[in-house]
C-alpha cells in the first residue's frame, strides 16, 4: 500500500498534469483560432514607452500589495517588519508563482520567509488575510461588469458567482475563527499541530478586532485592481485600440477572477482565452486581445525576475 505522503505526492503531480494539459490545450486552441502571424504585427505597435509604463505599473501594484501586508502586520506592542523587507518578500513570492503548482504557490514561500521574523502563526494569518481581502475586492469589482457581460461569457459565467460564494465564505471564516475550537478538539493527539493552529486562530481574532485596518486593506485592494485596469487600458491604447475606460473597468476584473480557476498553470492560457472571448464581442480584434494578454503575462514575469534576484542574493 502507498504511504500517505506518496499518495499526496501522486495527487499533486496529477493536479499539475491537469493544469499543464489545460494550459497547452487552451494556448493551442487560441493559436489555431488566432495565428501568430496575425498577433506579431499588432505587438510591434507597442513602443518602448508602453512597455516601460506597464513595468512601472506592475511594480506599483507590488508596492501597494506590500503596503497592505504591512498594514495587517502592524499590531500594537509588536515589532512590525520593515516595508522594504516585505516588498522584497512579495517580489520573491511573485517569482515563485512562475514555478509552484498554483498562482498562489508563492504565498507558501512568503509565509516561510516571513515566519523567521514574525513566527509561523502571524506569517500564515497575515498572508492568508491579505490574499482573501484582495480576492474580496476583486470579486466586488467583478460584479460591476458581470451582469452586463454574463451573456457574452456563456456557460463560463457561472464561475463568477461560485468564486464569490467561496471568497465570501472564506472571509466569514477569517472574521469568525471561533469555529477553530471544534477542529482543535480532534487534534489532541498532535499537540504541536494543535498549538500552531491555536496561535493561528488567536492572530485571526486579533485582526477581527481591528476593523479600521481591515477596511484600509480592502480599499487598497480596490486600488490594486485599479492599477491592473489602468495597465491594460494603456496596453490597448498602445496597440491602436481606442477602448473605453468603462469597458476595461468592467472586463479586466472578470478576467482576473476567471484566471483564478485552477485549470491552468498560473492562469496562463485561461487568461488569454478570457481576453479573446470577452473583448472580441465589443469590437476588439482577437489578435489585439491575445497580444494584450500575452504582454501582461510577459511584463509580470519580467518584474518577477527581480524576486529571483532578491532570493539568490539572500541565500
Amino acid at each position: 500500500m502507498l504511504k500517505a505522503a506518496e499518495i499526496r505526492s501522486s495527487r499533486g503531480l496529477l493536479r499539475q498534469g491537469i493544469r499543464f494539459g489545460g494550459t497547452v490545450l487552451l494556448l493551442g486552441w487560441l493559436f489555431v483560432k488566432v495565428p501568430w502571424e496575425r498577433v506579431w504585427p499588432v505587438w510591434q505597435k507597442l513602443s518602448l514607452a508602453d512597455w516601460l509604463a506597464a513595468v512601472i505599473l506592475t511594480v506599483l501594484a507590488m508596492v501597494v500589495s506590500a503596503y497592505k501586508w504591512q498594514l495587517i502586520l502592524t499590531e500594537p506592542g509588536m515589532e512590525t517588519p520593515r516595508f522594504g523587507f516585505l516588498l522584497r518578500i512579495y517580489f520573491i513570492g511573485l517569482f515563485f508563482n512562475n514555478f509552484l503548482p498554483s498562482g498562489m504557490g508563492g504565498d507558501v514561500v512568503r509565509i516561510a520567509l516571513t515566519a523567521r521574523k514574525t513566527g509561523t502563526a502571524v506569517a500564515t494569518a497575515s498572508v492568508i488575510t491579505e490574499r482573501i481581502w484582495a480576492a474580496l475586492g476583486l470579486i466586488i469589482l467583478c460584479f460591476i461588469g458581470f451582469f452586463s457581460f454574463q451573456q457574452t461569457m456563456g456557460q463560463v459565467a457561472v464561475v463568477i458567482p461560485v468564486l464569490a460564494v467561496v471568497v465570501v465564505s472564506l472571509t466569514v471564516l477569517l472574521l469568525f475563527p471561533g469555529w477553530g475550537r471544534f477542529l482543535l478538539r480532534y487534534l489532541t493527539r498532535y499537540p504541536k499541530v494543535a498549538e500552531g493552529l491555536a496561535g493561528f486562530f488567536d492572530v485571526l481574532r486579533r485582526y477581527r478586532n481591528r476593523p479600521g485596518m481591515l477596511t484600509k486593506v480592502f480599499l487598497w485592494s480596490i486600488v490594486f485592481q485599479g492599477i491592473i485596469v489602468v495597465m491594460n487600458y494603456l496596453l490597448f491604447q498602445g496597440m491602436g485600440v481606442d477602448l473605453s475606460w468603462s469597458l476595461c473597468l468592467s472586463l479586466i476584473p472578470l478576467i482576473s477572477a476567471l484566471a483564478m480557476v485552477p485549470i491552468s498553470i498560473n492562469g496562463l492560457g485561461l487568461r488569454e482565452w478570457s481576453y479573446v472571448v470577452l473583448f472580441t464581442p465589443w469590437g476588439v480584434d482577437a489578435p489585439v486581445a491575445l497580444a494584450v494578454s500575452l504582454t501582461f503575462f510577459l511584463v509580470v514575469m519580467f518584474v518577477s525576475l527581480l524576486g529571483g534576484f532578491f532570493y539568490l542574493r539572500d541565500q
